[in-house]
């Protein structure tokens, strides 16, 4: 997502933009919609300006329990200082910093976009916290149905280890 001079330096508050998925290069996601909504709010300081926003992504995911496909909504934030002073990349600073020099005409915040939604994602997606998942044995999915699977009993060689209570060993 470009962002020209006029529209940064010109623009006050909040405003609102869409940004396909092939600019952000979240081609492998399964994203429902083409285009997703960005709002951002700027604010000037000097030579500075403060982008904090938001990109919305709605996608549709594979549980990793139940292998069920759902859809889940993810909301990414994110904050770019963009400034005219070189002497500010040497900051260090929780945001990420473009230099936009007097000869350009627009920066490009597609990675932070890309970024942000990247790093809303989970490691592992569940589709809910109450998932069973699948049996072991024989693969039914837990969440719609029982398992005729016999439970397995455990060795009786092995009962006094049920007996130790973990919480009262010391270190």
């Amino acid at each position: 997502m470009r962002l020209s001079r006029r529209e940064l330096y010109e623009s006050s508050g909040e405003f609102q933009r869409t940004v396909s998925i092939s600019e952000l290069g979240l081609d492998d996601l399964s994203l429902l919609k083409d285009n997703l909504p960005v709002t951002m709010k700027i604010k000037r300081s000097g030579s500075t300006l403060d982008v904090r926003g938001e990109v919305t992504a709605d996608l549709k995911e594979t549980c990793d329990r139940c292998l069920e496909i759902y859809d889940k909504t993810i909301k990414g934030s994110f904050r770019i200082l963009v400034t005219e002073d070189p002497s500010m990349l040497n900051e260090t600073s929780n945001s990420d910093i473009m230099f936009f020099s007097t000869d350009q005409n627009e920066i490009d915040i597609s990675p932070a976009l890309r970024d942000s939604i990247v790093l809303e994602r989970p490691m592992k997606e569940i589709c809910s916290k109450e998932c069973k998942g699948l049996c072991a044995g024989c693969g039914v999915n837990l969440n719609t149905s029982s398992c005729k699977c016999k439970k397995e009993e455990m060795d009786e060689r092995w009962a006094p280890l049920k007996e130790i209570n973990l919480s009262d060993m010391e270190n």
